[in-house]
């Protein structure tokens, strides 16, 4: 499966509001700067975030964790941006049996699967990578 851009964007979202949240709110230019993002583009994200529930926002302070990583899913968050915008399956033409069977497989794949499972799978990724398997600083962020 390709991933596109915009669910990149929201996984690292997700993983920067995960190690700089501790409930303080934070603005969109500093998780912009981090991500190599254009404001607007990482705005954008950010709003799909809070439509699906898993970060908050309030004007003038920004952003920050609705949820815990541990309790997104990978498949609600493939979902607030994959999925959403397709058709709804209403009429049992073979394009909505194809679209609402890929649906059903897919979540039954990352049934269980975290964001912070996610995170932590790219931290091991690293300390393997580090010389003598040890934990590098730019992992840990």
């Amino acid at each position: 499966m390709r991933m596109n851009r915009t669910l990149a964007y929201g996984l690292a979202c997700l993983h920067y509001l995960g190690a700089n949240n501790g409930g303080r709110w934070n603005q969109v230019a500093e998780i912009a700067r981090f991500q190599g993002l254009p404001a607007p583009y990482c705005n954008k994200v950010l709003q799909a975030l809070v439509h699906a529930g898993f970060v908050e926002s309030q004007k003038g302070k920004g952003y920050r964790l609705a949820k815990d990583l541990d309790d997104i899913s990978v498949w609600g968050l493939m979902e607030a941006f994959t999925f959403n915008h397709a058709p709804e399956a209403g009429r049992e033409e073979i394009p909505g049996k194809l679209y609402k069977k890929l649906r059903e497989e897919v979540n039954h794949w990352l049934v269980g699967l975290t964001v912070q499972d996610i995170v932590e799978m790219m931290k091991e990724g690293e300390r393997k990578k580090a010389p003598g398997g040890q934990t590098t600083g730019a992992a840990e962020e």
